[in-house]
C-alpha cells in the first residue's frame, strides 16, 4: 500500500481590511474622535495624543497634542480604535496624493508587530539631524527605552521591482553604521508580504598562503612548470611532479593541475584589469571556487576545501543583481545551503563587500 503524501495548509494571507481592528483590546466606551489634517500630517489631541506618544511612541509633539503620518493614522485605526479623519474613502484620497503610503503602511505593521516601537525620520529630524536621505524610520526594539535610547536600526523600503543602484545602497549603509545604527531593509512584494533584511560591511578572509611565501627553489620549480602548461577551454592543465605547494591554486586532475585563467594569470604574474577582484580575495588568503552551482562568481573559502564549507558566495557588481526580486534569489539560495552571499563593489584601487541577510 503506497504511503500517504503528507498535506500542508496554506498560510493564509494578511489582507488588511479597512474599518476593522487588528487588536483584541475592547475598543473605548466612549468612540475617539478621528485624526484632523494640520500642517501637510493628522492631528491628534490630548489626552488621547499623550498615551499614543509616551506608550506607543506615535506621533510627534506639538502645542495641545501630536501630529502623525498616514501610516501612523491606520495604526491607530488597526490597534488603538481610532476612527479615520474620511471612513474608508480616505486611504484611497493618500493613494491618490502619495502611491508610497501603501508600502509605508504595510511596513509600519508589520514592524511593529513584535511590540517595537518604529517611529518615521519625519518626527525625528531635531533628534537625528544627520540622517541618510532614504532612511524611513528608525527602530527600537522592545527592551529600549525609545525616548532615550539611541536606537537600534534605520529602516529603509523597497518594492521587489524597484531597481538597484548597489554603490547608492552601499554607502546608505555606511552612513548608517556611522551612526550607530544597523541597516535594516523591508522589501515589499506584489503580495504587499515583507521581508526584512539586515545589510552590513564585511571583509572577508581566509589562512591560505600565496606564492610569495614560497621557496625560491619551490616558485622556480613552480614557474617551470607554468612554461609547459597546456591550454584547456580557457584554463591550463599543468603536469606538476609531488606535491602541489599552493592548495589555494588549481585543482588535482589527470595526475597533474588544472588551473583557470585567472588562477593560472595570478600564479604567473600576468594579472589583467579584470583579474583585480580575483587578486584581492586571493590576498586575503581565500581559496576561490566557481560559484556555478550557487549563482554567483565564486565560492569563498576561509580554510582548506577538506576542512570546512566555503562560508561566502561572492558576486562580482557587475553581475550582481538589478532588483530585489533578484537578490531575494540570490540570498535565499545562499542561506538555504549555510552560505552568506556578498556584492563584492569596485572602488578606485580596492573592493568593499556588502553582505545582504534575511533577518530572522
Amino acid at each position: 500500500m503506497a504511503g500517504r503524501e503528507r498535506k500542508y495548509t496554506p498560510r493564509a494571507r494578511t489582507s488588511r481590511p479597512i474599518g476593522e481592528p487588528r487588536t483584541s483590546n475592547a475598543p473605548p466606551g466612549q468612540p475617539l474622535e478621528p485624526p484632523i489634517p494640520k500642517d501637510g500630517l493628522w492631528f491628534i489631541a490630548e489626552p488621547l495624543a499623550h498615551r499614543l506618544h509616551e506608550k506607543s511612541a506615535l506621533g510627534k509633539r506639538v502645542k495641545g497634542g501630536i501630529l502623525l503620518t498616514p501610516e501612523e493614522v491606520m495604526f491607530c485605526h488597526w490597534y488603538r480604535h481610532v476612527p479615520l479623519p474620511e471612513g474608508p474613502v480616505w486611504f484611497e484620497n493618500q493613494l491618490t496624493e502619495n502611491e508610497n503610503v501603501a508600502k509605508r503602511i504595510i511596513a509600519l505593521d508589520v514592524l511593529r508587530n513584535g511590540g517595537e516601537r518604529v517611529v518615521p525620520v519625519v518626527h525625528l529630524q531635531e533628534r537625528f539631524p544627520s540622517l541618510p536621505e532614504r532612511t524611513w524610520a528608525i527602530r527600537w526594539e522592545r527592551h529600549e527605552a525609545w525616548s532615550s535610547h539611541g536606537g537600534f536600526s534605520q529602516v529603509r523600503l523597497q518594492r521587489t521591482h524597484d531597481h538597484l543602484d548597489w554603490h547608492e545602497l552601499d554607502q546608505w549603509v555606511e552612513d548608517v553604521l556611522t551612526c550607530g545604527h544597523v541597516a535594516e531593509l523591508c522589501v515589499i512584494d506584489e503580495e504587499f508580504d515583507t521581508t526584512i533584511y539586515h545589510l552590513s560591511k564585511t571583509k572577508p578572509h581566509g589562512s591560505h598562503d600565496l606564492k610569495e611565501n614560497l621557496s625560491l627553489e619551490l616558485h622556480d620549480a613552480l614557474m617551470a612548470s607554468c612554461l609547459h602548461a597546456t591550454p584547456v577551454e580557457g584554463g591550463y592543465f599543468v603536469a606538476h611532479d609531488g606535491a602541489w605547494p599552493l592548495p589555494a591554486l588549481g585543482l588535482p586532475h589527470f595526475s597533474g593541475r588544472y588551473l583557470r585563467g585567472e588562477e593560472f594569470r595570478a600564479l604567473t604574474g600576468d594579472v589583467q584589469p579584470e583579474d583585480a577582484l580575483y587578486a584581492e580575495l586571493l590576498s586575503a588568503g581565500l581559496l576561490l571556487r566557481p560559484g556555478f552551482k550557487y549563482g554567483c562568481r565564486w565560492r569563498a573559502y576561509e580554510e582548506g576545501i577538506e576542512v570546512a564549507h566555503a562560508p561566502w558566495l561572492v558576486q562580482p557588481q557587475q553581475d550582481a543583481p538589478e532588483n530585489w526580486e533578484e537578490v531575494c534569489l540570490a540570498v535565499r539560495l545562499a542561506e538555504g545551503v549555510n552560505k552568506r552571499w556578498i556584492c563584492a563593489l569596485h572602488h578606485a584601487d580596492t573592493h568593499t563587500f556588502l553582505n545582504i541577510q534575511r533577518s530572522g
